[in-house]
């Protein structure tokens, strides 16, 4: 039964696909649980790091230089639960990428798709953090049992590096994080100071990047994310670009100003 699901991923160069019993889902927003009798929580991994080369100079995450993420899964639900509603006609899937009912991460780690870092990303063996994590909550009974957590080797090269000392004992520190910085619309006369210190325009991939289980890792086989790249990004790029094109990008939700700031406080005259 599992193995036509797994067929189902393959075609879409989707490899790891695990799943856990609906007993063993961390629910953290009760409000988007389906109307239904889940019994099982199908998660994968979409790895998004393709062949590239950025042309310019700016702090800009690589997730971010591709359309925004949420397209893809959006569009790929779209072409699998069909698929998946024919082998199982009396069974419900409803697919989530991020904004989910249950805590994906720890849902992939439970269904043996990786390791969670010290960074508190997950790390899969093929294609290290650069993945993003969706989940297919379903009606059908899959046999599964949940695998211990597993963390990484804790060798704290992420801890040592991170440029504003972001990463605790127990994670992330959002107050500190660069990333998190970037994506304010208010920022104080301190946080304007941090980011530009490090050249920081969206996100930050400094953890990700010195991570020994990052090293040599594979690419990306889905073309989504090959596509319509900004490898050059600049002010004049995102001032002359269309809305209907800028909000395909994952930076759009905060609007075009606060990128736009993020860019000119790098500028010789700062914010």
């Amino acid at each position: 039964m599992f193995e036509k699901i797994r067929e189902i991923f393959l075609s879409e160069n989707i490899e790891y696909v695990g799943v856990i019993p609906a007993s063993e889902m961390t629910v953290i927003r009760e409000r988007l649980l389906p109307d239904a009798e889940i019994k099982s929580c199908i998660v994968f991994l979409a790895p998004y790091k393709t062949d590239y080369e950025v042309k310019d100079h700016y702090g800009v995450s690589l997730y971010a230089r591709s359309q925004d993420y949420h397209i893809y899964f959006s569009a790929l639900y779209g072409r699998i639960i069909p698929r998946l509603s024919v082998l199982f006609p009396n069974e419900q899937f409803f697919g989530f990428a991020d904004h989910s009912p249950v805590n994906e991460k720890l849902a992939a780690a439970k269904a043996g798709l990786g390791r969670i870092g010290r960074n508190s990303l997950l790390i899969n063996e093929k294609y290290g953090s650069f993945v993003f994590i969706g989940s297919l909550l379903t009606t059908l009974p899959l046999p599964a049992a949940a695998r211990e957590i597993q963390g990484c080797d804790n060798c704290e090269i992420c801890v040592q590096s991170c440029p504003v000392q972001a990463i605790a004992e127990k994670g992330i520190v959002r107050e500190k994080c660069l990333s998190a910085l970037t994506q304010k619309k208010n920022k104080n006369e301190n946080e304007w100071s941090i980011i530009k210190k490090h050249g920081a325009v969206w996100g930050c991939d400094v953890c990700q990047n010195v991570c020994p289980m990052n090293q040599n890792k594979a690419r990306s086989k889905i073309d989504f994310f090959a596509q319509n790249r900004l490898d050059d990004i600049s002010e004049a790029l995102l001032v002359r670009m269309p809305d209907e094109v800028f909000k395909k990008y994952p930076f759009s939700w905060r609007g075009k100003e606060t990128i736009l700031q993020n860019l000119k406080n790098l500028s010789d005259n700062g914010t």
